[in-house]
């Protein structure tokens, strides 16, 4: 029997019980969920967990970090964009692997490829990038035919939704808690989920009644176990309801040189919108100085550098610039050497060797890779 999302009764469920910042929103939550989200709120306001997001093979982020720190980040990020590229990187057996190894914590975001013909979408483009932006490769799959039933796009967005629970099933599977960030960086109008202007609030109420059919197909359908959901809408607009989501993320790349500062004004807005849930600097080019989160109280959960070029230095043609025994170089923009070490080695932040094990039994964190 097909399964259709009512929103009616979900949002009479969503409504019938109180939030509670102290509990994950997922019924479903195992103990491995249930240990790391205690953890989280734990340290939350006291700690900062550092954070790393990866893509490319060889994840050369890790040469910056244990060269300069001679740790690794608590949190690695990966992505679930692969899984709708035929010859794409398996991302997810890369996190399974690396949390098995080292009992890390697993941050997911998901660049979403929809294709830009749904009458052709063997022969077209696939982006995450609308077609308003000025990228090569964009779509102009619609938000708003996604959401209604019977459509061809809502066909196509409730396969996806499923096979991402199916990736993400694997990590349960391992035993392995995910902080899930899907539809990020809504509030904006260059994903295609993403928020337009002057078209009546369609593709606000489009996007948060997405988000409730990701959130019912992975919680009420697929039953998944292993899941802290992480909200990244960034903006009132698309809040959507507080029981669906665990943390608020935000993304901040400032264009300010040297700019580690707390991002107060930030944190302060996203904590209006939190309803007392944890919050985190889900993407980041700069990393916030510890001191000066302490002192403006803004206590970022963790933070997360994005990969590549905000991390090691590239060429002008996307290449990483290794030295003599290939390894990369740090960026000297964002990655300065004395920084991430006076930061490693603030008491205020978990690094790996820091970190507890949320996976079973803590392996050696620093076998050879």
């Amino acid at each position: 029997m097909e399964y259709i999302t009512d929103l009616e009764k979900l949002m009479k469920k969503l409504d019938s019980k109180p939030v509670d910042a102290e509990t994950p929103v997922s019924e479903n939550a195992d103990e491995a969920a249930v240990k790391l989200f205690g953890y989280l709120r734990s340290i939350y306001g006291k700690k900062h967990l550092s954070g790393q997001q990866y893509l490319q093979r060889p994840e050369h982020e890790d040469d910056v970090y244990l060269a300069e720190t001679g740790d690794f980040p608590a949190i690695r990020g990966y992505d679930l964009m692969d899984m709708d590229k035929e010859h794409g990187d398996d991302q997810v057996s890369r996190a399974i692997e690396w949390a098995k190894r080292t009992g890390c914590i697993i941050t997911m975001c998901w660049h979403w490829y929809a294709p830009d013909d749904m009458d052709n979408m063997s022969g077209c483009d696939w982006s995450f990038y609308y077609k308003t932006t000025s990228y090569d490769r964009k779509t102009s799959f619609d938000l708003l035919k996604a959401v209604e039933y019977g459509t061809k796009e809502y066909e196509f967005a409730v396969s996806r939704i499923d096979k991402a629970a199916a990736e993400l099933w694997r990590f349960g599977e391992a035993g392995i808690p995910v902080l899930f960030r899907p539809l990020h960086e809504a509030n904006g109008s260059w994903f295609w989920w993403g928020k337009r202007q002057n078209d009546g609030g369609a593709s606000v109420e489009a996007y948060k009644k997405l988000w409730y059919m990701i959130f019912d197909r992975i919680e009420n359908y697929h039953k998944l176990t292993n899941i802290i959901w992480v909200w990244n809408g960034q903006d009132k607009d698309m809040l959507v309801h507080p029981n669906t989501f665990d943390i608020v993320g935000d993304d901040i790349y400032s264009e300010k040189e040297d700019d580690h500062s707390s991002q107060k004004a930030r944190f302060e807005y996203m904590r209006t919108l939190a309803h007392g849930k944890m919050i985190t600097l889900s993407e980041c080019g700069y990393i916030p100085a510890p001191e000066e989160m302490r002192k403006d109280g803004a206590m970022w959960l963790w933070w997360l550098p994005w990969w590549g070029s905000f991390t090691y230095e590239m060429d002008e043609k996307h290449h990483p610039v290794l030295d003599a025994d290939g390894k990369a170089k740090k960026s000297g923009k964002y990655m300065k050497g004395s920084f991430l070490r006076s930061t490693f080695a603030d008491g205020s932040v978990v690094t790996l060797k820091s970190l507890p094990s949320f996976t079973g039994e803590l392996p050696d964190k620093f076998t050879e890779k």
